[in-house]
C-alpha cells in the first residue's frame, strides 16, 4: 500500500478571493449539495472512519463486501462480485473526488493511508428496478491539495496519477479475492471516472470542457485506466416541436456483468453491445423522454 501523502511545495492554489480554508470548504459544500450519498469531507483520523489502507488490507472486510454484493441478486458468481464491488467502489471514489476538479480544480491526495471511508448500504433504481448498494462517504484525511485547471494537461495527469495510485492496491485486492482480471477491474474504474466527468459537466455546465480533460486522462498509453472502448458520443432527435435534440452519452469499456445474475440483462451502454442495437435502445429511450413516437 502507499504511504500517505508529503506535503510538497508545489502545491498551488488559485487567485481566488477566498481564504484556503474557506474555499476548500465551498468546494465540499458544493460536492455534497450535489452528491449528498457520496459527502467528500476534510478532517481528522477517528473511530468513525476506516482508511482505505486498512481496509483493503482487511481480508475479513473484502470478504463482507464480497458476500454483500452476492446478497443483492441470485446467481453471482465470485468475478461477478468483484466487477460489482469495483463498480461501487469506483463510483464511491470517483463521486467524492471528479466534482473537486471538474469544478474548483482541486485534487486531493488519494494515497490508500490518507482517504477515510464511511460505508453504508442504501437502495438505488438499476435498469427500472431497486437493488441494495453499498456507499460510503470519504474524507481527506490530511488537508493536502494541489490546485489546477481543468483543462491543464500536466493538472490532468496529476489527478490521474493520484487515481492510478489510489486504484492499485484497490485493484490488486478483489482481483486476489475474486479472480476477476486486473485489466476488467481497471476498465470499470475507467468507467466510473469517465461517467462522473459527463455528469458534472452537466450540472456545472462544463460538458465539453469535461469530457476533453476525461479523455486526456482516461486515454494515457500505458496507464493502466486506458482502453479502447471507453468513449463518448452523441444521438440526435427531434422533439415534438421538431427541435433537435442531442444527448451525449458514455460508451463503457468495462463489464459489470450484471447481464450473469438471475434477471440481469446487459446495461444500455454495455461494451458486449452492438454498437447498432445500443443506439437503438438509446434513441428509443430518448424519444420516450421526449415524448415522441
Amino acid at each position: 500500500m502507499a504511504d500517505r501523502c508529503v506535503p510538497s511545495k508545489a502545491t498551488t492554489w488559485s487567485s481566488t478571493p477566498d481564504t484556503r480554508e474557506a474555499f476548500l470548504q465551498r468546494a465540499l459544500d458544493a460536492q455534497a449539495a450535489y452528491l449528498p450519498e457520496v459527502r467528500a469531507e476534510i478532517g481528522p483520523e477517528s473511530a468513525e472512519w476506516i482508511n482505505a489502507q486498512t481496509f483493503f488490507s482487511d481480508h475479513t472486510a473484502i470478504e463482507e463486501f464480497i458476500l454483500f454484493e452476492q446478497s443483492r441478486y441470485a446467481g453471482v458468481d465470485l468475478k461477478t462480485a468483484g466487477a460489482l464491488m469495483m463498480n461501487d467502489y469506483s463510483y464511491i471514489l470517483a463521486a467524492a473526488t471528479v466534482p473537486l476538479f471538474t469544478s474548483f480544480g482541486l485534487i486531493p491526495c488519494l494515497a490508500p493511508a490518507s482517504v477515510g471511508l464511511r460505508f453504508y448500504t442504501t437502495e438505488k433504481l438499476h435498469e427500472g428496478k431497486i437493488y441494495r448498494a453499498r456507499r460510503a462517504h470519504v474524507q481527506f484525511v490530511e488537508s493536502l491539495f494541489w490546485y489546477g485547471q481543468l483543462d491543464n494537461d500536466i493538472d490532468g495527469e496529476r489527478f490521474r496519477n493520484e487515481l492510478e495510485k489510489h486504484f492499485r492496491p484497490v485493484v490488486e485486492q478483489i482481483h486476489t479475492k475474486t479472480g476477476l482480471s486486473r485489466a476488467a477491474l481497471w476498465r470499470l474504474a475507467g468507467d466510473a471516472i469517465a461517467y462522473l466527468f459527463l455528469d458534472t459537466g452537466r450540472r456545472f455546465d462544463t460538458v465539453k470542457t469535461a469530457k476533453a480533460a476525461a479523455m486526456r486522462i482516461l486515454k494515457v498509453s500505458g496507464s493502466p485506466l486506458a482502453n479502447r472502448e471507453l468513449q463518448y458520443f452523441e444521438l440526435a432527435e427531434f422533439d415534438r416541436h421538431q427541435q433537435e435534440v442531442r444527448e451525449t452519452f458514455l460508451q463503457r469499456g468495462g463489464c459489470c456483468r450484471f447481464y450473469q445474475v438471475e434477471g440481469g440483462a446487459y446495461c444500455s451502454t454495455c461494451v458486449l453491445k452492438t454498437p447498432a442495437d445500443r443506439d437503438d435502445e438509446l434513441r428509443r429511450a430518448l424519444r420516450d423522454q421526449l415524448g415522441v413516437s
